[in-house]
């Protein structure tokens, strides 16, 4: 077993001393120092920051690109965690968590020797950049006329969901969870009230009232109420989607109601969710 430095440019300066840093929290420490990155015209100063772990000096490529990555994970979110306290504590809203692609590169070298550990030694996330849409442009050209023409604006959840992809690419992870799961219920429950009230116009008032209320849980809408209205429940969607589903909902209760953070791939499974149950409920005509 031999020790290997994984390491990271941080693209804050912070004004933070050299040294170790615990945090118990995410496990083991981080270490910060201070470093020159040399450009083009100018020196600039940045934030290094890095930690230690133990390989084998026998391990396989497989293994070491596995590890590598999650070493990589395990760095990010002790960095990520110092940041949230530097952030509260000096009062800057502009330290924000890092995705991967932001804190990449990451690089491994051997504790003793600085030589470089894995071919290749440096693990590298690309960020996801805006493209051009893939419609026809004379198609967005006459979607964004018949849209301005009805002086209205785009659906709201169609917003938050584009809301939380813009928050997932800058390291704003709670709020990316928190507007996909506004995307989530503006969508999903108006479509349920509207159904309960088309289908069920004759049925008692209040056990209409019952089945929109909180007291009958989203959970329970998603399942039971979905296939009484319209024959499908997401509990039997494929491809294990209810045990994603379910695993987001937890992570923004705990959000929500314990102030706990989101990580990046919370953020990512929050948006996957929204997407599906806003595709699924676009399939349904509104009830007229």
């Amino acid at each position: 077993m031999r020790e290997v430095q994984v390491s990271c440019h941080l693209p804050y300066l912070l004004a933070l001393d050299s040294r170790e840093y615990p945090t118990p929290a995410q496990g083991g420490s981080v270490h910060l120092s201070r470093t020159f990155s040399l450009g083009l015209e100018n020196t600039a100063e940045q934030t290094f920051a890095s930690m230690l772990f133990n390989a084998d000096d026998d391990a396989s490529p497989d293994n070491i690109d596995r590890l590598q990555r999650e070493q990589a994970d395990k760095l990010l979110r002790r960095v990520n965690h110092l940041l949230r306290w530097y952030r509260a504590t000096t009062g800057q809203p502009t330290i924000i968590d890092l995705t991967r692609a932001q804190a990449s590169p990451f690089r491994f070298t051997f504790k003793e020797s600085g030589a470089r550990w894995g071919d290749p030694s440096t693990l590298e996330y690309e960020p996801s950049n805006a493209t051009l849409p893939q419609a026809p442009h004379a198609q967005i050209v006459r979607a964004v006329l018949n849209g301005l023409t009805s002086k209205g604006d785009p659906d709201v959840a169609t917003l938050n969901l584009l809301d939380a992809e813009y928050a997932l690419s800058v390291g704003r992870f709670r709020e990316s969870v928190l507007l996909s799961w506004g995307a989530i219920d503006s969508t999903f429950v108006r479509k349920f009230k509207a159904l309960v009230d088309a289908r069920l116009t004759d049925e008692w008032s209040e056990g209409r009232d019952f089945l929109k209320g909180i007291d009958f849980g989203l959970r329970h809408k998603m399942t039971t109420g979905w296939r009484l209205l319209t024959g499908q429940s997401l509990h039997a969607e494929p491809d294990d989607f209810w045990k994603e589903l379910s695993s987001s909902y937890r992570i923004r209760n705990t959000v929500i109601h314990e102030g706990q953070i989101a990580t990046e791939d919370d953020a990512k499974l929050a948006i996957k969710v929204a997407r599906k149950i806003l595709k699924i409920v676009a399939s349904f005509p509104a009830p007229v």
